[in-house]
This record gives C-alpha cells, sequence and structure tokens, in this order.
C-alpha cells in the first residue's frame, strides 16, 4: 500500500506537469487564430492519442467497443462532452479574472466538486468520512485548496504589481462563469467513474491494469472534443478565420507541428492521471486522484513561472507567498501519503 500510494503521487505530479506545460508550444504559433490552434491541438490530444494508446493496447478495437452496453458509452460521451464545456469556459474565467484569480477560483472549485461529488453520489462519502484514512484524506484536500488560495493570491499580487489586471476585468461575470467552469471542469471525475465498466472489460481480457482507464479515455475525449470542436467552428465562421487561413498559409507546417506538439502533451496529464488513479485505488484512495491531479497542476504551473522566470521584477513579498502556497500544496501531498501508508 506504501508503495502504491508514493507511485499514485509521482505519476499525478508527471501529469500536472504537462498540463501546466501544454501551452507552451502554442504559444509560439503565427499567423493562426486561437481556434484553428485549439482545434489542431484538440484532433492530437482528444482523438490521436487516445486511439492510438488504445490500439497499442487492444487486439480489436472495435470488437472491444461493440461489448460495451449502449448506455455506458452514451452516458461516458455526455459527460467527456461536459467536462469539454468545462475546458472551454476556463478561458472566458481568465479573460474576466485574470490568470491568478483565474486560475484559482476555477481550479479551486474543480478540485472541491471532482472530489467531493463522485463519492457522495455513489453513496461512499459517508464511509470514507468515518475512516482514519478517509479523515486525512479530507484534511489533505483541506489543505490543497488553502495552497491554491495563497498560489492565486500571491499571482493577483504580483499581477497589481505589474498593472497586469485583466483588460475586461468584471469581478462579478468572471466569478460566476468561475463556478461553471469549475463545476463543469470536475466531470472528468464522473466521467471517470462512468466509464468504470470499460475498465471492467478492459481487465477482463488480459489489460494491465495500469492501463485499464485507456480504454475509457478514447470516448470521454470524443465527448470534450465534440463540444470544444463545435466551440472553434462556430468562432471560425464568426471571425471569417478560414477564409484568412486559406488566404495565408505561411508557416502551415510549423504550426501543425506546434499545435500537435502541444496536444500530445496535454494528453500526457491524462496518461499519468490514469495511472496514478490505479495507484490510488490500490491504496483504497482512488476518490483523492482529482485533488491531487488539481492541486499538483497548481504546484506544476508555480514550478514553470518560476523556471520561466515570471517572478522576476516583482517585489519579495509576492514571490515569499508563491513559496508559501507551493510548499502548502506539497504538505498536502504528504498528508495524503500519509494517510493512505498509515
Amino acid at each position: 500500500m506504501t508503495t502504491a500510494a508514493n507511485w499514485g503521487i509521482f505519476y499525478h505530479f508527471l501529469g500536472a506537469l504537462a498540463a501546466a506545460s501544454f501551452y507552451i508550444p502554442i504559444k509560439l504559433i503565427k499567423n493562426w487564430e486561437w481556434e484553428v490552434s485549439w482545434f489542431v491541438n484538440g484532433i492530437a490530444s482528444w482523438i490521436v492519442m487516445p486511439l492510438l494508446v488504445v490500439a497499442i493496447l487492444l487486439p480489436d478495437v472495435r470488437g472491444f467497443y461493440s461489448q460495451i452496453p449502449a448506455q455506458v458509452l452514451w452516458k461516458t460521451y455526455l459527460l467527456g462532452a461536459l467536462w469539454g464545456i468545462g475546458g472551454l469556459t476556463f478561458g472566458m474565467t481568465i479573460r474576466y479574472l485574470g490568470l491568478s484569480i483565474g486560475y484559482g477560483v476555477a481550479i479551486g472549485i474543480t478540485l472541491v466538486v471532482g472530489t467531493i461529488m463522485p463519492p457522495l453520489v455513489s453513496g461512499e462519502l459517508l464511509g470514507l468520512l468515518s475512516s482514519a484514512k478517509g479523515g486525512i484524506a479530507i484534511l489533505g484536500i483541506a489543505v490543497a485548496i488553502l495552497g491554491i488560495v495563497v498560489t492565486s493570491f500571491a499571482g493577483f499580487k504580483k499581477e497589481n504589481e505589474r498593472d497586469n489586471r485583466a483588460a475586461e476585468f468584471n469581478l462579478k461575470k468572471g466569478i460566476v462563469i468561475a463556478i461553471v467552469c469549475g463545476v463543469l471542469s470536475a466531470f472528468m471525475a464522473f466521467a471517470i467513474a462512468s466509464g468504470k465498466p470499460i475498465e471492467d472489460l478492459a481487465l477482463s481480457i488480459g489489460i494491465d491494469p495500469l492501463y485499464k482507464i485507456m480504454p475509457s479515455f478514447v470516448v470521454i475525449m470524443l465527448g470534450g472534443f465534440t463540444t470544444n470542436a463545435l466551440y472553434c467552428f462556430y468562432k471560425a465562421r464568426q471571425n471569417g478565420t478560414w477564409k484568412k487561413w486559406r488566404a495565408d498559409r505561411t508557416d502551415f507546417w510549423k504550426n501543425t507541428a506546434l499545435a500537435a506538439l502541444g496536444g500530445i502533451i496535454w494528453y500526457l496529464q491524462f496518461f499519468f492521471y490514469g495511472w496514478g488513479h490505479v495507484q490510488m485505488e490500490n491504496a483504497k484512495l482512488g476518490f483523492i486522484s482529482w485533488t491531487l491531479h488539481m492541486s499538483l497542476l497548481v504546484l506544476g504551473g508555480g514550478m514553470l513561472g518560476l523556471a520561466l522566470k515570471e517572478w522576476e521584477g516583482c517585489t519579495p513579498r509576492p514571490l515569499r507567498l508563491q513559496l508559501y502556497g507551493m510548499a502548502t500544496i506539497i504538505l498536502s501531498t504528504l498528508i495524503i501519503g500519509l494517510g493512505a501508508n498509515g
């Protein structure tokens, strides 16, 4: 059990680093509207990569999915589509609240909803809370939320010093959208729970338990791709994007490669999430996986921010707050790990 929990935290950290860094290649794209970059990124991350991994794992991909009840496929797909909407509204959250406030609020809500609601809906929450291990895990969640609040406040102070407040800052509208984003983004946890029959079938045909969640990702991410693709086409039509794109094909292959690379890195967050989730399930703490993913995502983003020198030029106080917040998130993972190993 000790080994399972420790490996679970490590794999979740690798996934968090991927999630925090996937946008770096996309920022290098030139001459493309956002919706083109995001659409190509989505094809790589939500279609190609999940299918490629499953094609390696399964001897007969079509035969495998034909054995799964239609209601399971549709439910998992629709929950994935809702999760996809959460990803879209995250951008709107940042637009109206700025990076630091929006990131903290959205991630904090996603963490709480995605962690607490699945066991609550399944009727397992009270049992988890009544156990010593579950109680310590909830304490770890609370500490993680505190760490996210501190890092968000640190970012807010940094932006104020540099006068980087969001150009369209609107607290009321931003908070409403952040709540929608946080709730819908947490539907990834619900989609994974819905895909349990897909996992069971994968195990029954001999897939390594470490990869059992990967076939579910094909269905979940198809749902996420659907909502994102529809929005990209809507924005493209609204902005006349395809006409502009056809008129200027400068850097086509370079931009395609950068967008696809971003998609591959993005997919790796859930590839390692799957590994981490399996290990946390082995430690009887599968419900804590979403907490680890969200809190370590904030930690990974903070580490990248320091590495990319985003904090240069600010006064010592915001940087100290950022370091305190990151240390608090690390403490939360230690609490969760100690609870699992106790």
